[in-house]
């Protein structure tokens, strides 16, 4: 609602976007009670869970000024990061765009929300039940059909949906890392004398309390006595109090919390590691760590949608089994050097800026109509070679 506090973090966060302009669409109370019943009416209260959520982001509403910037713009796309917001976005353009329905939209998705809804057991507000997952993958795919192209962040979406959607031009586009981040880091001072032989980046999220459980349950006893110094940064700290109260108190030291700046973490740490034993999408936190040239020791799901088979011939493998990630530990410690190396040349051949850049400009051909009036009848799916 419009006044949750977490808007003021919000605000600050969105400027990193380096955008022109900038505006927040927060929810209003008045609007969001009559979401509802409109909601109610245009499903006759047959509607899915997906369907309620995109209706509520439908509800939110820009200041004044934003609908008279917009109004005066040539519009000529528009890009919904989420197809949790693309009913705002249709509705903005009702709006602010007179030609507002020739205006070309990308949807980018992250994960399957169906597979996440069902997973997650989210009621139907109509029925009071979970939804089937047959139901709501037929309203995802209904939503997404809404778009001239889709963007996909995972190799795993991006097969599921090619499979779904077949006539909706679709493209890959791995996640890249901001240059100027880099540099922050290569730059930053370490916060302390000592490096850190082992850095965990994990925020306040259940699959990073199910590596961290893992990691200390099965992996640390067989590296004890070799007694690498570890920390633990991000709020994945609070779920660790609550959910593994031995775990905290034995491992306290380790527990660094939330902090305002990562790059002196980075900066220090000899090795990055993502015991992963869960989670869907795609890890930032591995390709922020192979963006720095910073040795890597990860299970399959810390590389999870992923072009593996490209990974694999850099170089860089995942270790499922608790000896043989203990052991890629110490061989990344010992080779500190080649394993940076390595590291950062995976990066630059599959997530690269260039490879993003390529694929994202590739994706507005195709919503724009460039690539079907190059190529008459195209009505398949896309992915640049990374």
């Amino acid at each position: 609602m419009r006044t949750s506090a977490i808007w003021d973090e919000i605000g600050e966060g969105v400027q990193d976007f380096g955008a022109d302009h900038v505006s927040i669409a927060p929810l209003d109370r008045k609007r969001y009670i009559a979401a509802k019943f409109t909601s109610s009416v245009r499903h006759a209260l047959r509607g899915t869970v997906l369907d309620w959520i995109v209706d509520i982001g439908r509800s939110a509403q820009v200041s004044d000024d934003v609908i008279r910037l917009v109004r005066a713009l040539p519009v000529s796309l528009i890009h919904v990061n989420h197809v949790y917001t693309l009913g705002f976005a249709q509705r903005l353009l009702q709006q602010s765009v007179r030609s507002g329905d020739r205006v070309p939209i990308i949807i980018e998705t992250h994960d399957i929300q169906s597979h996440l809804l069902e997973e997650r057991r989210e009621r139907n507000p109509w029925t009071g039940r979970p939804d089937s997952l047959k139901r709501l993958l037929r309203s995802e795919n209904t939503l997404l059909r809404k778009a001239h192209a889709l963007v996909h962040l995972s190799v795993d979406d991006f097969k599921f949906f090619r499979t779904q959607l077949p006539s909706t031009p679709q493209i890959l586009a791995m996640p890249t890392i901001d240059e100027a981040f880099v540099s922050n880091v290569n730059t930053a001072c370490t916060p302390a004398t000592d490096s850190i032989d082992l850095l965990f980046i994990g925020q306040n999220h259940i699959p990073n309390l199910s590596g961290i459980k893992w990691f200390f349950e099965r992996v640390w006893p067989l590296i004890a006595d070799r007694r690498y110094s570890m920390k633990i940064v991000g709020a994945v700290d609070v779920l660790v109090r609550q959910e593994l109260p031995q775990t905290y108190n034995a491992f306290r030291s380790c527990f660094v919390g939330p902090v305002a700046n990562l790059a002196p973490y980075y900066r220090a740490a000899r090795c990055v590691i993502a015991p992963m034993v869960s989670g869907s999408g795609i890890s930032i936190k591995t390709i922020e760590a192979l963006a720095l040239g910073k040795p890597f020791v990860g299970t399959s799901k810390a590389f999870r949608g992923m072009p593996m088979e490209q990974i694999e011939r850099m170089g860089l493998r995942a270790y499922d089994e608790p000896h043989a990630f203990a052991d890629a530990l110490d061989q990344a410690l010992r080779g500190e050097g080649p394993a940076g190396r390595l590291s950062r040349a995976t990066y630059d051949r599959v997530f690269s800026v260039q490879a993003a850049f390529a694929a994202r400009d590739e994706s507005v051909k195709l919503a724009t109509g460039v690539c079907r009036d190059q190529n008459p009848g195209f009505t398949g799916t896309m992915t640049p070679s990374l």
